[in-house]
């Protein structure tokens, strides 16, 4: 079966300018991919638990990440609301605007473990037209920065963890191994999503990366994307 792309975006969402609109890294990854509904991953790190927030259409995604999430231990709550600033957001990312928009915003302070059983949950979401965006938003960070996607020590990271997948080196997430239990907890909000966004891929190297806006330091706008 067809799979969505997966996408992790590393931006301020907040000075991002609609005007790019289809001329966008995210927007030429997905181009003439259909997809029903949009899900934004995101991390804060002033909250207990993941919550889940319907901020468009009727809340069947989100749902049924409620239900993925419940199998695996979490218990995120479900509660409407309105968001103008991810409707821009959007716009200014997709090609086209999606009928149901869900975020699901997690917390930071789990275990690399917990963050990447996330991902491995809602992979199926990929197979049900579900687009899943991973949002990275430095307005959300404590110092605006956090980990650089220019920084060749992230890409280090994410093909470090694709050889721990290939020969087994360390844990499997898809076993109960007592191995995999990782008790170290992260707190820097990008490697947190970014082990999520890792399992959501098929944990394995994302096969894009894009980048804009980089003679603004407020407009840039980089990712990966997990096109398989």
């Amino acid at each position: 079966m067809t799979k969505l792309p997966v996408l992790f975006v590393s931006c301020n969402a907040e000075n991002i300018q609609t005007q790019s609109g289809g001329c966008s890294g995210p927007a030429r990854m997905i181009w003439g991919k259909r997809f029903k509904s949009v899900v934004v991953m995101s991390t804060r790190s002033d909250q207990a638990g993941p919550e889940l927030h319907i901020l468009k259409g009727k809340g069947t995604t989100a749902g049924k990440i409620q239900a993925l999430l419940s199998g695996q231990g979490f218990t995120p709550e479900i509660g409407s609301t309105s968001s103008s600033d991810r409707a821009r957001l959007l716009e200014a990312l997709l090609a086209e605007e999606p009928h149901e928009v869900t975020e699901l915003i997690l917390n930071t302070g789990m275990s690399e473990h917990e963050y990447r059983q996330v991902g491995l949950c809602l992979e199926v979401l990929r197979e049900q037209d579900v687009l899943v965006i991973c949002l990275d938003d430095k307005a959300n960070h404590k110092d605006k920065v956090g980990v650089s996607l220019h920084d060749r020590r992230l890409r280090e990271m994410l093909s470090g963890w694709e050889q721990d997948q290939k020969w087994g080196a360390v844990m499997s997430f898809k076993g109960a191994s007592e191995r995999s239990q990782q008790i170290a907890r992260l707190d820097d909000p990008t490697v947190c999503l970014l082990n999520a966004a890792f399992t959501l891929g098929g944990s394995q190297f994302p096969q894009r990366m894009f980048s804009s806006g980089m003679n603004n330091a407020e407009q840039t706008l980089s990712g990966f994307g997990w096109m398989k």
